[in-house]
């Protein structure tokens, strides 16, 4: 994935004032926000460049809050941005220097979390990324009854802004500069997954999220059972944790190669894959080398006009800032709207971890490509 730092400039351009928004909420619930800084006390940051540090993450927190949160006047939507990652996107897109601070989100900023129980999905961004450009997509999911724990992995991520106002980049312009190459940086997030997920059953650490106490958190999460999934290389580890841990019920992966020996052992739980129209079995082998060593309920799907960064906020970002963003980016971006490939990626990932997660039928997920999504295809 391009890193968003690898082609920074800075931008003197002015916009006005007004909040771009992000596309409308498709479920039923309001979506709260949270942010986490955690510390993995057991283990040194093998990523880390200089000096012996603890692993350290930050973590966003999407979580259906109530509808009338917003009605009784103590709550706004959260910016998608900080000024910080502002910088960074403004960048990024070519965008004159303030749109992206401008662009709103569809949650609310420490708002109390419903009072049910929601099974918990991870997510991992792509090589190079970073989780506020996966906002759109989460916040939506988390609207149709979810609770998403959305990882910034560390020296992988293009940068990370850590609560104190740090401001850690990646030295690595590539995945073959990682200690351990692609192979160890997989590892490294696999971890990083098993401990988000035990922090999950941490009373300290649910007490940061409104409306959980330490009396009702611990029922109040499915962290027995938890759906894991990701973009790129976020998808390669969702695959290997699940390889790992059998508390990682079900997964999926937005357009990543698979690397390492899960290709090779496959797995016995769901799965689902989701390509870009030019990615499929005959020119990646470790699609077609894992799909056949998948031996539970399996799923694979190419969206017509997607490319690799299409599973990203960024289709969103253009068509939500329209004459702000730069003209003829297709070929980075895809051609397909930012509103249908969101409506396509929380369709298909709500009805797939539906089926494993909420016992709904599998036919809700197969009914999906035909009238309703003619432009995805469904695989072997």
């Amino acid at each position: 994935m391009v890193h968003l730092n690898s082609i920074f400039v800075h931008s003197v351009i002015a916009v006005a004032a007004t909040a771009y928004k992000l596309p409308e909420l498709s479920g039923p619930y309001a979506v709260g926000t949270e942010t986490l800084d955690l510390t993995d006390y057991s283990r040194l940051d093998p990523l880390a460049p200089s000096t012996p540090q603890l692993r350290e993450l930050m973590v966003t927190i999407f979580y259906p809050t109530s509808n009338d949160t917003l009605q009784n006047g103590n709550h706004t939507f959260a910016p998608d941005f900080t000024p910080t990652a502002a910088t960074y996107v403004d960048a990024y897109f070519g965008l004159p220097s303030g749109t992206a601070a401008e662009i709103e989100t569809r949650s609310i900023p420490h708002a109390p979390i419903l009072n049910k129980k929601f099974p918990i999905l991870l997510f991992g961004h792509g090589f190079g990324g970073t989780r506020v450009i996966y906002t759109a997509q989460l916040e939506d999911l988390a609207s149709r009854g979810w609770i998403i724990a959305s990882i910034d992995h560390t020296y992988d991520a293009s940068y990370v802004e850590f609560s104190d106002g740090r401001v850690v980049p990646t030295p690595y312009t590539n995945s073959s500069q990682l200690p351990g190459g692609v192979e160890g940086a997989v590892k490294v997030r696999v971890d990083d997954l098993n401990f988000v997920a035990d922090a999950l059953r941490n009373v300290t650490v649910l007490s940061r999220i409104p409306g959980l106490n330490s009396s009702s958190c611990r029922p109040q999460l499915h962290t027995d059972q938890i759906g894991v999934f990701g973009h790129s290389l976020g998808g390669n580890a969702a695959a290997t944790a699940m390889a790992n841990n059998t508390r990682f019920r079900c997964g999926a992966n937005f357009d990543g190669t698979i690397f390492g020996s899960v290709a090779q052992t496959g797995l016995d739980r769901p799965f689902l894959q989701m390509a870009a129209q030019d990615h499929n079995q005959t020119n990646d082998a470790s699609w077609a080398e894992f799909w056949d060593n998948l031996r539970g309920f399996r799923r694979e799907y190419t969206v017509k006009n997607t490319v690799h960064l299409s599973f990203t906020d960024s289709p969103i970002i253009r068509d939500s800032v329209g004459d702000a963003f730069p003209a003829g980016q297709d070929a980075i971006y895809g051609s397909i709207s930012g509103d249908r490939v969101l409506r396509i990626e929380t369709a298909y990932i709500d009805a797939f971890f539906g089926y494993c997660l909420k016992n709904k039928p599998a036919a809700d997920l197969d009914a999906l490509s035909g009238i309703q999504f003619p432009e995805v295809s469904v695989g072997h």
